[in-house]
């Protein structure tokens, strides 16, 4: 069981592989690349994969208002510094694979 029972691998999972193709060229470097579908791969089976420490931001509600979603959460990629950031709908039970990025850059978008 999930951490918050609301998130379950009950949710659909979308991604819009032409822009996340196009954030992965800009925020992730080569090496990790390989790494971050094999983790997708993880997060497609079981949303809390230990790999993965999944987990919620901490987002203010005037983002979450903002972008039209109820929670931020995200992945580690790498435990150093990449993370994966996704959207959570819950009355449509969908996630939404929203963005790849290091810590800062995180920080910076969701903060």
């Amino acid at each position: 069981m999930s951490p918050d029972n609301t998130l379950n691998n009950a949710y659909e999972i979308l991604i819009d592989r032409e822009q996340l193709e196009t954030i992965i060229q800009k925020n992730l470097p080569q090496h990790l690349r390989k790494v971050f579908d094999r983790k997708l791969g993880y997060f497609s089976e079981n949303l809390f994969h230990p790999s993965l420490n999944t987990k919620k931001y901490n987002a203010g509600k005037n983002v979450l208002r903002n972008l039209g979603v109820d929670e931020i959460w995200e992945f580690y990629i790498n435990r150093r510094d990449h993370r994966c950031v996704f959207y959570v709908m819950h009355e449509t039970k969908r996630i939404i694979i929203a963005y790849v990025g290091n810590h800062q850059t995180v920080e910076r978008r969701y903060g």
